[in-house]
């Protein structure tokens, strides 16, 4: 009898430091797969910020040329026409042209987004009065950017102060954010730094950029 209960005690033992290594183990592994779940997260916050950031600067070129437009086409009108104007012509037909002249395979936000940088980059050199209308615009852009940003971010539960949006030297807006990680296991041992899962997102690439020089975009929150 002594011997049986010894052996039903072992057994007991036996199955309790097997669930235990077994539930140990199991921590171990979500705690694995929570990084990735927060990584992620992280690049899916990355990508849509800087798709959306680069969305507004779209916006704002094609407003750029349609000041340009407006305020050159009474002035084409005059007689004389203005000495400073003479050789400047609307760009609206040719941002159309440029679209129509896209692959139909191509989304109609493609392709809007190609005439318009065809069309700046080739106008810009040499055109200081178009040059003006564009960084106006640009900079307009800029606090409208930081804000959707900041909204796309707290919406998605990322962590905005780690956040930072650059105009890169490909001529993309870059965002770099993160997410915090909490682990299942030793999670006092992580620092407050260390909980951060950093991934970065590139919006689509702007050719204008090639012709215009000394307009930046740089900021943190």
């Amino acid at each position: 009898m002594k011997l049986l209960n010894n052996e039903n005690g072992n057994m007991t033992l036996f199955i309790v430091g097997f669930f235990s290594a077994f539930f140990f183990l199991f921590l171990i592994i979500l705690s694995f797969a929570n990084v990735f779940v927060e990584k992620e997260l992280a690049s899916n916050n990355a990508e849509q910020a800087s798709i959306v950031a680069s969305g507004i600067l779209l916006d704002h070129l094609e407003d750029a040329i349609e000041d340009y437009d407006n305020w050159l086409r009474p002035l084409l009108l005059l007689d004389p026409i203005p000495s400073y104007v003479i050789g400047l012509h609307l760009l609206e037909d040719d941002v159309q042209s440029a679209i129509n002249s896209q692959p139909s395979s191509l989304s109609y936000l493609e392709k809007r987004h190609k005439a318009i940088n065809q069309v700046l980059k080739s106008e810009l050199p040499g055109n200081s009065l178009l040059r003006g209308f564009v960084v106006s615009n640009l900079n307009q852009a800029k606090p409208k950017i930081k804000d959707q940003v900041k909204k796309n971010i707290e919406d998605n539960n990322g962590e905005l102060f780690e956040t930072k949006v650059v105009f890169n030297h490909n001529h993309r807006i870059e965002v770099e954010t993160a997410t915090k990680y909490k682990s299942f296991l030793f999670d006092d041992y992580f620092t407050e730094n260390e909980r951060y899962v950093k991934q970065t997102g590139y919006g689509p690439k702007f050719e204008f950029a090639e012709s215009l020089y000394g307009w930046s975009l740089n900021f943190s929150y």
